[in-house]
């Protein structure tokens, strides 16, 4: 994963974009913090996949769920 500035993506974003599919991600850095990530996009990509792992009340949910399962004795998805 690579790591370059706003004001470097800005400029090069073209070259920044078509570089991804074979450097993989980049992390946007503004102010020395990260900010965004670009990441290369295919046909094997699942969007809602990406968005959900990015998501706290998804995970918060999801967790909930696990615990509640455990609680009360479900089948583990593994056991199925």
């Amino acid at each position: 994963m690579r790591i370059k500035n706003i004001r470097e993506v800005k400029a090069k974003l073209s070259q920044v974009v078509s570089e991804l599919p074979h450097e993989g991600s980049v992390v946007i850095t503004k102010n020395g913090k990260a900010c965004a990530v670009l990441m290369p996009v295919s046909e094997e990509t699942d969007l809602e996949v990406v968005a959900l792992s990015q998501n706290r009340s998804f995970w918060k949910l999801f967790d909930g769920a696990l615990e509640r399962a455990s609680e009360q004795g479900w089948t583990p998805v593994e056991d199925l």
